[in-house]
């Protein structure tokens, strides 16, 4: 009896586990196709507005030959811009089916692309300061996955706080044969409550219409299992610029 129970419990917790890698996926696409969206906005807007003028001009019948270049030149742009865009997002979502080795910054460059329309259409400041010589042997979409969950957690914690000034610092760095990856923002840090529960699935401080609660468990995941390294988190005070602020760090360490 007692075997035939332990059966039931562990097909019960494989279906769960089977279930939450599912919704979790999903959380993932629901991201990535809402930054798609911000990206994509200012170029559309852009080609709009360039073959709107055209048009307008040439009804006033005053289109020079510079005129129309101009705003063709702006509409090819924009169209490779947008074709760069997709290629990054194929990139992404292709996932890892071995490890490589990468460049970090190079890799987090790429990451803060991906994401750019986001972070501009919030009034986020990026401070980055890169050890670019880093090399990592790893999943490198996997580790673009992590970092973008954890910069999309600091951009929400800034933009749910009401913060005026708004800055996501990144540093990098080596320490004992592992990368250190540190995402610092200047939200007011993660109450004392819960921040031994963030990384737990299903766990949000937002509106259940606003979050899923899976990103930083997804995060965490890819950190400790699949690359295993290490993702942990402390609130911090510093110093920027003469001002004080304190906010939640986020420490990703990863064997090279």
């Amino acid at each position: 009896e007692t075997k035939i129970l332990s059966v039931v419990d562990l097909s019960e917790l494989k279906a769960k586990e089977e279930l939450l890698a599912e919704q979790t996926k999903m959380a993932a696409m629901g991201e990535m196709l809402g930054n798609i969206a911000h990206q994509w906005r200012q170029p559309l807007s852009t080609i709009s507005t360039a073959a709107s003028g055209i048009k307008v001009i040439k009804e006033f019948d005053v289109l020079t030959d510079e005129a129309l270049d101009e705003s063709l030149n702006g509409i090819i742009r924009g169209v490779n811009y947008l074709s760069q865009t997709i290629e990054d997002f194929r990139e992404f979502l292709k996932g890892d089916k071995e490890k490589t080795y990468f460049n970090l910054a190079s890799n987090l460059k790429k990451d803060l692309s991906i994401i750019d329309g986001m972070l501009r259409i919030s009034d986020i400041e990026i401070i980055g300061k890169y050890d670019n010589d880093i090399e990592i042997y790893s999943f490198n979409n996997e580790l673009s996955q992590a970092i973008i969950n954890v910069l999309t957690n600091a951009k929400d914690a800034l933009t749910n706080n009401n913060v005026q000034q708004r800055y996501i610092f990144i540093n990098t760095y080596l320490k004992h044969n592992h990368a250190i990856i540190e995402i610092k923002d200047n939200a007011g840090g993660i109450d004392k409550d819960v921040i031994s529960k963030i990384f737990e699935p299903y766990f949000t401080t937002k509106h259940k219409s606003q979050g899923t609660g899976l990103g930083l468990y997804m995060a965490h995941r890819i950190v400790e299992i699949s690359m295993e390294g290490s993702l942990g988190v402390q609130n911090e005070t510093y110093i920027y610029n003469g001002e004080q602020f304190k906010g939640a760090n986020f420490t990703l360490k990863i064997p090279i």
